[in-house]
């Protein structure tokens, strides 16, 4: 299996944005010492719930301070960005630190992230999929015009240098709704899940998506499925316990108070539904309890048992261990980490 971290850059009381993003080469040089395969960030905007406005600039920085950790936007939000900049972008990267970055992205929903770049939300769906065939036109081989609905160029451009990977690097999808995981399961993407969601609406998701790869004749041995949960594993239950519900009811304050405007636009109806505002605690009562059943909270064999369970239940094959989440302090990181690769990891290796 494949496992990943994401580290939470949201400044902790009394420390700085600054200093909660250096520690961020601290912690991904560490976890190339214990053997974690990747790390992945979210990008985020005008919130300091998460900073972090530009993950591919994050990763160039880390990509030269490691030497082998591989690297995953989860996600970047394509509407966002000019998509003939952001090919540009990724394809320097992915050169640079010699083929160790992965896409992940989505259309993004945080209503003030568009508001603040001046971009409707009501189009995300079509601008998302408009942007990403010509981000894929641009790896190509060949020079190119485009006639769309938000870009159009008449003289035909060449993107250079072209990506490390061939034809490019892995593409993942976020997505919460089922009509964009038929998306994602069709158009041959990974499908990356983000660290709420309870586990029977995670598993459905997952059916979905493969039942799409299906209806579209792609075979089993392609599907990629990758989840993202909060992690605090240490050798005593009790601590680990303890100091996951800090953090989680201080991370969740900041996640509700960015997420604080809800989406807008037909095509964001689940953001609104019950299900997706319980399991976030968004406009109730914080639900710790229900929260904590589908994050990976508690000893080691807690932790062994819940990967297990999100493997072969709910059907991811990759996780991503979200850590540092509500202003986790860098020495709890890092004991969370090694409990992990010393007494988790191994037991599905």
């Amino acid at each position: 299996m494949y496992f990943g971290i994401s580290i939470a850059t949201a400044a902790a009381p009394g420390v700085s944005a600054s200093e909660a993003l250096h520690r961020v080469v601290e912690i991904c040089q560490y976890a190339e010492e214990l053997g974690f395969d990747g790390y992945h960030a979210a990008e985020q905007h005008f919130t300091p719930y998460v900073v972090n406005p530009d993950s591919l600039q994050l990763f160039t920085y880390v990509a030269a301070k490691t030497k082998k950790l591989q690297f995953c936007s989860a996600v970047a939000v394509l509407p966002l960005h000019h998509p003939i900049q952001f090919a540009e972008r990724a394809a320097l990267l992915d050169v640079l630190s010699e083929g160790r970055l992965s896409l992940g992205i989505g259309r993004g929903y945080q209503r003030r992230a568009f508001e603040g770049y001046n971009v409707p939300m009501e189009d995300s769906a079509e601008r998302f999929d408009e942007y990403l065939d010509i981000v894929k036109k641009a790896w190509g081989p060949d020079a190119f015009t485009y006639d769309g609905r938000y870009y159009k160029n008449a003289e035909p451009i060449s993107v250079n240098p072209k990506p490390w990977q061939m034809p490019h690097p892995p593409i993942w999808i976020a997505g919460v709704s089922f009509h964009s995981l038929e998306k994602i399961g069709k158009g041959d993407y990974g499908y990356i899940k983000n660290f709420a969601d309870n586990l029977d609406t995670c598993r459905q998701q997952v059916e979905a998506f493969k039942a799409a790869r299906r209806s579209a004749g792609l075979p089993v041995s392609g599907d990629r499925t990758r989840i993202g949960r909060q992690a605090c594993v240490l050798e005593n239950q009790k601590e680990a316990e303890e100091l996951a519900e800090k953090y989680a009811r201080e991370f969740q304050r900041l996640f509700a108070g960015a997420v604080s405007k809800p989406p807008v636009g037909a095509s964001y109806d689940h953001y609104r539904s019950e299900q997706y505002q319980r399991d976030r605690g968004l406009g109730a009562e914080f639900d710790y309890a229900t929260y904590a059943g589908f994050s990976i909270f508690g000893d080691a064999k807690a932790a062994i048992d819940k990967i297990t369970y999100l493997r072969d239940v709910v059907g991811f094959a990759e996780i991503d261990f979200n850590l540092g989440f509500g202003g986790m302090p860098t020495e709890v990181v890092r004991r969370v980490m090694r409990t992990l690769a010393e007494k988790v990891i191994p037991h599905f290796r």
